[in-house]
């Protein structure tokens, strides 16, 4: 089976939907799940951005784990298929207990939600990295996959939609007077949506790229050989810095449509689903731009266009929300294309690394890749919660203070503007062009490697 075949249409839709599903839990973390603690739930910001942060730490001892257990797997359906079956179901559950409030102490609350926030980001780890790897799994052609991942990116926004701009409304439909209530049913609902993307996942792709070189499990060594590939070492300041600028950004969204712009839930949703609509567009530029020009040129000036669009943003009149509203979509619109970018350079990092080390571990690889990008969330949700408790943003209060207000609004434009500068900057120096990944992945298909 060819290892550059053209994908089908099906195949890339099934595949997406994966992500569409991993989106439900992902896309909430980064925009409802900050609100719901402080707000909801009732944990002090500077508790609730500690927790984010610490718990996340996790993540450096478990993705590595399981990207060398995804490697290793071995069945008659791939090395990464069968994992989507295994773990929808408790990943389903777990964004329930993540949305559940008991009836603890002030103390044990926190403990609950610490356990629960842990067990959502091991499921989230256990279907992801697996379900990432798999995408350097179905084709090494360099445009197929830019177009698989632009395809990815488009419709991710399906799943993000349930866990941002939807999750609301639809509590406050199902119970108009129990918010906590309404969200953790609707969440449950999502979860079921969750699994269906994933069995469609699993039924409609298909493994064709396998290891060169197989060898038995040795998480360290592949540590050590991950390390080699310079380029994933570049990569990986990237996808920090972007990612805590996406965190920073959407989790201050709910904050700044109730504090600034004093508007509520049909606002906020119209603010999370015009920009998933927005983001969607930008997701489908990303191909037809990264195919006629250089995708690293591309990346670098939607990174330092959005760090000038949120300076401009820090100046706009609040009393008018459209206009926050309208620059906001203009930002996710131009973000969207920093999605497909991204997961096309991790995929030819990794097939670079094969051609250097001559060992191919792409689960190891992408849960590097996953564990950075889950630390940028980390980082940017601890950024978070401390500059609300730094301007003393009171938790569920009507009124906010004109101290708390402006600690918004810089969470919401100017923060996240230094973080995509930072992110331009670092991609300056990622060399693997479209010419460069030709030569490789022709090395690669011709079995010679950087040293043979």
């Amino acid at each position: 089976m060819s290892t550059t075949a053209k994908l089908t249409v099906k195949e890339k839709i099934g595949y997406s939907l994966g992500d569409a599903a991993s989106h439900i839990v992902f896309d909430s973390s980064v925009a409802i799940l900050a609100y719901f603690y402080t707000d909801i739930y009732g944990l002090p910001p500077a508790v609730m951005g500690t927790m984010f942060l610490l718990v996340r730490l996790l993540d450096a001892i478990t993705d590595p784990i399981m990207g060398a257990i995804a490697d290793a797997t071995a069945t008659r359906w791939g090395r990464f298929r069968p994992w989507l079956l295994a773990i929808c179901v408790p990943f389903a559950v777990s964004c329930v207990l993540v949305y559940s409030i008991p009836s603890f102490s002030d103390s044990g609350k926190v403990v609950y939600a610490v356990a629960a926030y842990i067990f959502m980001t091991l499921m989230y780890t256990a279907i992801n990295i697996p379900y990432c790897s798999l995408g350097a799994a179905l084709t090494s052609d360099p445009r197929e996959n830019l177009s698989l991942q632009s395809w990815r990116f488009a419709i991710t926004p399906l799943g993000g939609a349930l866990g941002t701009a939807c999750i609301l409304p639809l509590a406050d439909y199902l119970f108009p007077q129990d918010r906590a209530t309404g969200i953790q049913v609707a969440m449950a609902i999502f979860g079921v949506i969750g699994c269906l993307m994933f069995v469609a996942c699993f039924l409609t792709t298909t493994e064709r790229v396998q290891p060169i070189k197989e060898e038995n499990l040795n998480i360290m060594r592949d540590v050590k050989i991950l390390f080699r590939n310079e380029q994933w070492r570049i990569l990986s300041i990237y996808n920090f810095t972007m990612l805590v600028a996406v965190v920073i950004r959407g989790g201050a969204v709910v904050y700044y449509v109730n504090t600034v712009l004093k508007q509520g839930t049909d606002i906020i949703s119209l603010f999370m689903l015009g920009g998933m609509i927005a983001s969607m567009f930008g997701s489908v530029l990303a191909q037809p731009l990264g195919t006629r020009f250089c995708k690293i040129k591309v990346s670098f000036w939607i990174n330092l266009l959005n760090a000038g669009l949120g300076i401009v943003c820090f100046w706009l009149p609040v009393q008018y929300w459209l206009i926050p509203l309208a620059a906001h979509f203009l930002i996710q619109l131009v973000q969207g294309g920093n999605g497909a970018l991204q997961w096309s350079m991790i995929t030819d990092a990794n097939n670079y690394g094969e051609w250097k080390t001559q060992r191919r571990i792409t689960g190891m690889n992408v849960a590097a890749n996953i564990f950075v990008i889950k630390l940028g969330v980390a980082v940017g949700g601890a950024i978070l919660g401390w500059v609300l408790a730094g301007f003393e943003y009171q938790s569920g209060a009507v009124e906010q203070s004109a101290q708390a207000v402006q600690g918004v609004v810089w969470l919401f434009t100017l923060i996240p503007s230094l973080f995509y500068l930072l992110t331009a900057i670092a991609i300056k120096f990622y060399h693997l062009d479209e010419q460069a990944m030709n030569n490789v992945v022709g090395d690669l298909n011709n079995g010679k490697f950087a040293n043979s």
